[in-house]
């Protein structure tokens, strides 16, 4: 039996895995979809805390803290688009916990870079603009999408009974998160195995090429931006594979 551990990527929360963990979870496998700190069921605590410790630092932690918790070991890490960044920072502190990392279109970050450095290469200048003026302007929230053309847009999801679905759960991000770079160096984390999920139109071809450059295994799905979502069946087929190699 495996364990893993899958995080959800900005302005979504552990509900985003509400396809995906069940066919995972029905072969036996320990499946935990938590929500970071100030999305998913935990948005409320954004409103209890001040902004300013709101970052992808406070993220990272949420993930260590529950793998020690639960005292989780040989854990498969997954991490959506932003949670590439979190997953590679928790390696960093608990790489004894895991066992590989799994990036599905993540950002996979070098020493102190931060999520919005790595947007230049997979969103387009005017989001990109967009984030940076929230971050010069000091916003202390990335609004999420109010309205189901913007998941269409921003996500690719099309279905209406998904777009119904996610688009109350949606969260605002916290800014920090994009800004705050992280810090890699721990040669028991550069160990860590690593994979690579491409979906075909997420723009993050940048990303896999140069995972696959490294070494990293990469898997190809043909959909969009949430395959947990839009292609839930096939992304459970590449994490089974990926947990029974491991």
């Amino acid at each position: 039996m495996a364990t893993f551990v899958l995080i959800h990527g900005a302005w979504h929360g552990g509900w985003c895995w509400w396809k995906t963990a069940p066919l995972l979870r029905k072969t036996g496998h320990l499946v935990l979809t938590p929500s970071l700190t100030g999305l998913g069921d935990r948005e409320h605590l954004a409103r209890l805390m001040p902004p300013a410790v709101l970052n992808l630092d406070l993220h990272i932690r949420d993930i260590t803290e529950l793998l020690a918790a639960n005292d989780l070991r040989d854990v498969i890490l997954v991490g959506h688009a932003y949670a590439g960044m979190v997953i590679t920072g928790a390696a960093e502190l608990a790489p004894e916990r895991i066992a590989k990392l799994v990036y599905i279109n993540g950002v996979a970050p070098s020493d102190g870079e931060a999520m919005v450095d790595q947007l230049e290469a997979v969103r387009g200048p005017e989001f990109v603009a967009n984030v940076r003026r929230h971050i010069i302007d000091g916003e202390p929230f990335l609004p999420a999408p109010t309205t189901f053309a913007e998941i269409a847009q921003r996500w690719s999801i099309t279905d209406p009974d998904d777009q119904a679905f996610m688009l109350p759960r949606l969260s605002p991000q916290p800014t920090l998160t994009f800004s705050q770079p992280v810090r890699t160096g721990n040669p028991a984390a550069l160990s860590l195995g690593r994979e690579f999920v491409l979906c075909s139109e997420s723009g993050f071809e940048p990303v896999a090429e140069r995972a696959a450059a490294s070494g990293w295994g990469v898997h190809h799905i043909d959909t969009g931006h949430d395959p947990m979502v839009t292609a839930s069946a096939e992304l459970a087929e590449i994490l089974l594979s990926i947990g029974g190699s491991h």
